[in-house]
């Protein structure tokens, strides 16, 4: 085991005396501190802006640079609102009125730096839909996509006249329990690639939720209809919340395609059943192909099978990827691959193998300004690959701080016109000849490499244990290195999820 400041700079071994370690600090904010979710100044076509009489509302924040972990507060709230420490807003019985609740968060800092936002939640039955596929009725037998008579299907939901007819376009839908097949507009279908629905924002309601407490299913391949959902034409404001979406095996390895134009959120979701994959068809649960919007977060999924991407990434500046488990043994579970920037990947669980990449940062277009921090990955054998950062293009800063990287570390064709790439106060174990624990690739400009204060060894050594965590014999690092706080952070205890 070492602890190395710099490259080719070993501070001290297991054999020599701890006592030469430099004094530790926390990472400082790389990445200006930003409140990424939700945006001030919108309308009750976002789901922060609007809730149902008596259905909870619950909201997480996003919030991107500044320094690790975040204190939030309430500064103005309805009665029954509270807020835990990963910032998620829980207010269990919302009361109607004729004007919206005013809500007010304050997010601070390690370094108590602030940054605040304000919005306002209208509470009123208008312009939300529910459907239910066990209990419901169809449009033409009379459903009527109220809570008392919902719809029975995906169909329902899409209305009929085609991808651009207008069918509640600002429509918030609850779905209930039970297993929706892909209903509406279907295009370029063809034998090899299945088919793709079309759902064309500000024609479709584009917020998504599971009624509280069930776990609705979105079955990609089902009664013949095998592809993917396409939300394009200008999509913003889209929110998918506490589905189980199942690929199903579908011919086209592909669930979710979303041309961000602005205020994603996709949370709380079950990923699983992509295992059909095509070569070069941006195989992925959840793709993100370009759009001129910014501001995703993609927070709190369960994914437990992939043969492609979990998260493929073109553009979507502005984004907040956080707090999601990963168990499997998916070639690639988080890719920001071209013209990716502002990008925070944070706090997430990656448990499996992948030869290529658990984190695997493709720079075709110029990206920069990515910090991954405080996540945990484990591969389960000696050549999966926890990280790997590849540059073609001439990219930005990324920092890698803080994360636990039971892997191999790989940064490939970094050169004078690309980084700088640091590599500071992590955990990373692996059987790598390399003192700094880290393998180059291509060629790559030790100048523009910077590692600092990492914690490197392998796996013989014992700093972590099969939970993931600190061994006993170095708890002195708790806190200091690697993806555990050391101390629990401010707040009330967070309710993560619980999949079923």
């Amino acid at each position: 085991m070492a602890v190395v400041n710099s490259i080719g700079n070993i501070c001290c071994s297991i054999a020599v005396s701890l006592l030469c370690l430099v004094p530790i600090t926390g990472v400082a904010g790389n990445l200006p501190f930003e409140i990424v979710q939700p945006q001030e100044g919108l309308d009750t076509n976002s789901r922060f802006y609007k809730a149902y009489p008596g259905l909870e509302y619950r909201v997480r924040l996003a919030v991107m640079g500044g320094s690790y972990p975040y204190a939030y507060e309430l500064q103005e709230n309805p009665d029954g609102m509270t807020i835990n420490r990963l910032g998620e807003i829980v207010w269990p019985e919302p009361s109607a009125r004729t004007n919206p609740y005013a809500i007010s968060v304050l997010v601070t800092d390690t370094e108590g730096l602030t940054e605040e936002v304000s919005w306002q939640v209208t509470v009123t039955k208008a312009g939300f839909f529910f459907v239910d596929a066990e209990n419901g009725r169809s449009t033409s037998s009379g459903g009527r996509g109220t809570l008392e008579n919902p719809w029975r299907s995906m169909g329902d939901v899409y209305g009929d006249g085609g991808k651009f007819q207008a069918n509640n376009p600002d429509g918030f839908v609850y779905w209930r329990n039970g297993e929706y097949s892909l209903e509406g507009e279907f295009e370029d279908c063809n034998s090899s690639e299945g088919c793709r629905l079309a759902w064309y924002a500000g024609k479709k309601p584009s917020v998504w939720l599971a009624y509280p407490g069930e776990r609705p299913t979105i079955n990609f391949n089902r009664n013949g209809v095998d592809g993917y959902i396409l939300f394009d034409q200008g999509t913003d404001n889209l929110y998918i919340d506490g589905f189980r979406l199942d690929n199903n095996s579908n011919t086209r390895g592909k669930s979710l395609s979303i041309v961000n134009n602005g205020n994603i959120t996709i949370r709380n979701n079950i990923f699983e059943g992509l295992t059909n994959c095509e070569s070069g068809g941006n195989n992925s649960h959840l793709f993100f192909p370009g759009g001129d919007g910014r501001y995703l977060a993609v927070q709190d999924n369960l994914v437990s099978d992939s043969c492609g991407y979990w998260l493929l990434g073109y553009s979507s500046p502005y984004a907040v990827v956080e707090s999601n488990d990963i168990y499997s043994d998916i070639p690639l579970p988080i890719g920001p691959k071209s013209n990716i920037e502002n990008w925070t990947i944070r706090a997430n669980h990656i448990k499996g193998q992948t030869s290529l990449g658990a984190i695997w940062n493709q720079e075709y277009g110029y990206s920069g300004s990515i910090e991954i921090n405080y996540n945990l990955i484990e591969m389960e054998n000696s050549n999966g690959v926890a990280v790997k950062l590849l540059s073609s293009n001439p990219g930005g800063e990324i920092f890698v701080n803080r994360n636990t990287l039971i892997g191999h570390v790989v940064v490939q064709s970094l050169q004078s016109t690309k980084g700088p790439w640091y590599f500071e106060e992590n955990i990373i174990i692996n059987d790598s000849s390399n003192s700094d624990k880290i393998s180059r690739s291509s060629t790559v400009d030790e100048s523009r490499l910077i590692v600092n204060n990492n914690l490197v060894g392998n796996g013989a050594d014992g700093i972590i244990g099969d939970n993931g965590q600190l061994t006993e014999e170095y708890s002195e690092y708790l806190g200091q290195r690697g993806h555990q706080l050391g101390t629990e952070p401010r707040g009330p205890a967070p309710a993560r999820a619980v999949y079923q």
